[in-house]
């Protein structure tokens, strides 16, 4: 009687904490860029910042443009240098490839032209799988880092918007690519996570364009939304929007990864973007506390497994680009990192839903 007392009590006891731990440890995870692809830069320092603060993944970016200037030549150093250091963090990395080189694009010299055929961006991906995937040879060149293989590979990002998709309208060219790259990722590693490239703007009506002019049957694990608006409220309704695409097209069991998700700090900062999105460093905090608690609250019903912060550092000075005030860090003049508000802010979200 006594240890079913215990048993019962022990239960009462655990239930609260369960809940408030329910998301799991990849859930949280940032942007890295910036001043983290700078030559030199404490890499091995920012890393083990990021997983005491929680971050489970990170979202980084291999150019192929500049990975493979010429069909053949490699020139991975600056991405197996980030990769060994996530690795040596214990955070996982979800590998957004992008950029088109000269030799290989619609418009040559334009780096975010498609390719022009996409089965020269499908061997890049299956070379970077037998690089940094489960039987990679950059673990075999470094067996002094535990290995953390990368097993999420993001094809392309925003196509959506003339800026990063040169050639519009984009829906049959980028389901063409998404179909050559997802065969090409899963031959090289069957247990890959093949992530659809995340749209802005109105995500939800081009995410039904690439559907209708696509074809319905687009071959991707994963669907990915940028939900920037100025309240976090609506940045959760236009990912319901989005699910409600997908539940549509067939795709309802597909879970959705927020590969961008912020706001800027630059409110003052006489950049272009005036709206609302902008605020400032305690606008920010007080922002991704909201957001990331009503997602948190929704995850369930829009199926949502993964939340990455855009970004974690940034240099937040002389810039016109709102996006480079967006970090959760910043780098100071003297070279120093420092935490903004919104550092603080993530790491208190952590801790309560992590």
């Amino acid at each position: 009687m006594r240890r079913l007392l215990l048993a019962v009590l022990l239960a009462v006891l655990v239930l609260p904490a369960a809940a408030g731990a329910a998301v799991p440890r990849d859930f949280f995870g940032v942007m890295a860029n910036g001043p983290l692809d700078q030559p030199g830069f404490d890499l091995a320092s920012e890393s083990a910042q990021m997983r005491a603060s929680g971050v489970g993944s990170e979202r980084m970016e291999i150019s192929w443009d500049l990975a493979e200037p010429s069909p053949g030549q490699f020139e991975l150093a600056p991405y197996d240098r980030k990769v060994l250091a996530a690795a040596a963090a214990g955070i996982d990395v979800l590998a957004l490839v992008v950029r088109s080189p000269s030799w290989a694009a619609v418009q040559p010299g334009k780096p975010f032209s498609p390719p022009k055929d996409p089965a020269t961006y499908a061997a890049f991906m299956k070379a970077m799988v037998a690089r940094y995937g489960p039987n990679g040879a950059l673990w075999a060149e470094h067996p002094e880092v535990p290995r953390r293989p990368v097993r999420a590979w993001q094809i392309w990002n925003e196509p959506n918007i003339v800026n990063y998709w040169s050639v519009q309208p984009f829906m049959r060219g980028y389901a063409r690519l998404l179909s050559s790259a997802y065969a090409a990722v899963k031959s090289a590693d069957r247990g890959a996570t093949v992530v659809m490239a995340g749209f802005a703007n109105y995500s939800w009506r081009d995410l039904s364009r690439l559907y209708r002019k696509g074809g319905r049957k687009l071959r991707f694990d994963v669907a990915a939304v940028h939900p920037f608006s100025g309240r976090p409220s609506n940045s959760v309704k236009i990912v319901r929007l989005n699910r409600d695409v997908l539940n549509r097209n067939g795709a309802a069991k597909r879970p959705i990864w927020l590969t961008e998700l912020t706001w800027s700090s630059a409110k003052g900062r006489k950049t272009p973007i005036t709206k609302d999105w902008e605020t400032t460093e305690a606008g920010q905090a007080q922002r991704l506390r909201e957001a990331f608690g009503l997602f948190v609250k929704a995850r369930k019903s829009l199926r949502l497994a993964r939340i990455y912060w855009y970004t974690w550092i940034t240099v937040d000075r002389e810039s016109k680009n709102s996006f480079d005030y967006s970090g959760l860090r910043t780098l100071r003049p003297d070279g120093s990192v420092a935490d903004k508000p919104a550092a603080r802010a993530f790491r208190a979200v952590v801790r309560k839903y992590g």
